[in-house]
C-alpha cells in the first residue's frame, strides 16, 4: 500500500467513524482528533517478527499518549507495510478534542494481508463501543463518553484507596 492510500483510508475511517458514532450516540463530536494507540497484547510473541516484536518498546512508550494523526500514521505506515487490522472507537469526545482509541493487530503486513480493504477503510474499522447499561440495544441514543467516564471513575476509586492506606 502506498502511503498516500493508506493516509487515504485514514481519513475515510474518521468520516465513518464520526457517521456511526452520531447515529447511535447524542454527543456533540469534536473536529480536532487526537489518537490512543492500544496494541492487541503487550507480550513478546514467537508469531511476530523480531522486528514487530521490538516495536513493542514502542509501544510502551506511547501507551495512553495521545498523538495526532501525522504520528500516527509514521507509528503504522512502516515500508509499505501496516498493521493487519486497527478497530477504531470514539472514546471521549468534548467540545475541546475527540480522543479516537485505536485497538490494533502488532502484525505489520502488506496490502493484500490487511484486513477491512473492502469497506476502503483497510487496515481500520470504525465501531461503536457498546454496554447493556447504555441503552445500546433500544432506540435511545447513548453517551459515547461512557467507557472513559467509567475508566476515571475506577481511577478516582483506586487513587482514594492508596490514599486511605497512607492515612
Amino acid at each position: 500500500m502506498t502511503k498516500e492510500k493508506f493516509i487515504e483510508n485514514f481519513k475515510l475511517l474518521i468520516i465513518h467513524l464520526r457517521e456511526i458514532t452520531e447515529r447511535f450516540c447524542f454527543n456533540e463530536i469534536s473536529e480536532n482528533y487526537k489518537f490512543i494507540l492500544q496494541p492487541s497484547d503487550w507480550n513478546i510473541r514467537e508469531y511476530l517478527s523480531e522486528e514487530e516484536n521490538e516495536y513493542l518498546k514502542t509501544w510502551k512508550k506511547i501507551q495512553n499518549k495521545e498523538l495526532s494523526f501525522e504520528q500516527v500514521v509514521a507509528f503504522f505506515y512502516k515500508n509499505g507495510k501496516t498493521p493487519k487490522w486497527a478497530d477504531c472507537n470514539i472514546y471521549l469526545t468534548n467540545s475541546e478534542k475527540t480522543i479516537v482509541k485505536i485497538e490494533f493487530s502488532r502484525e505489520f503486513k502488506e496490502e493484500n494481508e490487511i484486513y477491512y480493504t473492502e469497506r476502503g477503510t483497510g487496515p481500520f474499522k470504525a465501531v461503536v463501543v457498546t454496554s447493556s447499561q447504555n441503552g445500546a440495544n433500544s432506540e435511545e441514543k447513548f453517551d459515547v463518553n461512557w467507557k472513559a467516564n467509567l475508566d476515571k471513575q475506577k481511577t478516582e476509586s483506586i487513587v482514594k484507596k492508596i490514599i486511605k492506606i497512607f492515612k
